[in-house]
């Protein structure tokens, strides 16, 4: 497949958290294994955030280019301290959080028009550019932002919002039936490291569900079948040219070959893999079977996704919130919900976040991905 080149530990099942479990995080420090935490801005750093946004807006109209990427990668690093301390951490692995949720940057509703009726929107010139900006920053201090040729031609700023025509689909754009359990991409073996999502609406009040691979509790046996390759993951539909068709730009047929390839003959992988001491997991519960019908195998997956399910737990993100996800350790998902297909219909944005460090995939082969760099 084609990606484009250049707190506190939580653990009740099923929660849904809100403003009044914010937690500040103030140099957290050792192998924390925390699966959400919330940062709130506190008034000094939206300003010096937004002198940073002052500065990339006066230079550029759209983050989709190369030139934009290099200048906010080398920005980021004055980001304010206490963010940079926390971004830092997550990349280099000193900080194991699954999911933390950025809070208080505030949106201005109006200024950013109307929710796209479609994920197909112009690249630039965009209303909520300083919104853009701000996302793009705090995912530019955790790693390197890139996109997939195979996936809106490779975009590094996606929009999620529910079209009709998606609503039972295993698709950003569903809404009446639930996204269960996945990582982004887990079919690919360059798939993100990190990534962010920023809720710019969401009235109709979706919940983002996630589960940390440190929250599984499962007997010994089922987790050593789950590390043996006794299981294939085929790409999931985003990455079809049918769900890719745009005014913006035309499809290259090309791009699609691995697409194509990985249908055709997938590559056996295991569910867990890492290190003892610092598990990480890929699952696509809709587009994931096993190797040749394998019974022993499917019974392990199948008491995996009842393990996700209890200790699943919901965010519902409210505008202006970013939720910075470790695609290597927490799988994720999304309710049921009723959009309101108008122009204040729920509204986010997601930037994959690749570590040099962390996934050598992405770097050995660069013929399948879109850097910013």
């Amino acid at each position: 497949m084609q990606p484009r080149i250049y707190a506190t530990m939580l653990t009740d099942c099923n929660a849904t958290y809100h403003m009044n479990q914010l937690v500040n995080i103030a140099g957290t420090s050792g192998f924390p294994r925390t699966c959400i935490q919330y940062f709130m801005f506190n008034p000094h750093e939206i300003a010096a955030i937004n002198l940073l946004v002052d500065e990339l807006a006066a230079e550029f109209n759209s983050i989709e280019t190369p030139q934009f990427a290099k200048m906010c990668e080398d920005i980021a690093i004055r980001l304010p301290p206490r963010v940079v301390e926390l971004l830092r951490g997550l990349s280099s692995g000193t900080h194991r959080i699954g999911a933390v949720i950025f809070k208080g940057y505030p949106l201005d509703d109006e200024r950013i028009g109307d929710s796209p009726r479609h994920w197909d929107a112009p690249w630039a010139g965009t209303a909520c550019l300083r919104e853009e900006i701000f996302q793009c920053l705090i995912s530019s201090g955790v790693g390197s932002l890139f996109g997939w040729n195979t996936q809106e031609n490779g975009r590094y700023l996606r929009h999620i919002v529910p079209i009709k025509k998606d609503e039972d689909e295993q698709l950003g754009g569903s809404s009446k039936t639930p996204l269960i359990w996945h990582t982004e991409e887990a079919f690919h073996p360059a798939r993100a490291d990190f990534f962010t999502l920023m809720c710019y609406r969401n009235s109709e009040g979706a919940a983002t569900t996630v589960v940390s691979v440190d929250d599984i509790d499962l007997p010994e046996h089922t987790k050593a079948i789950l590390a043996q390759e006794r299981f294939v993951i085929e790409p999931d539909k985003s990455h079809f040219p049918v769900n890719n068709d745009s005014k913006q730009w035309r499809l290259e047929q090309e791009a699609f070959k691995h697409i194509y390839a990985m249908l055709e003959k997938p590559v056996p992988c295991a569910v867990l893999f890492g290190p003892t001491h610092a598990r990480m997991f890929r699952v696509d519960q809709a587009f994931m079977t096993t190797v040749d019908d394998d019974t022993v195998a499917q019974t392990a997956l199948d008491e995996l996704h009842l393990e996700m399910n209890c200790k699943a737990k919901s965010i519902v993100m409210t505008p202006g919130d970013i939720m910075l996800l470790d695609n290597m350790t927490v799988a994720h998902g999304r309710s049921v919900y009723m959009p309101n297909y108008g122009p204040k219909q729920r509204w986010m944005r997601r930037i994959n976040i690749s570590i040099a460090h962390r996934n050598k995939a992405i770097y050995q082969d660069p013929s399948n991905i879109r850097r910013m760099i």
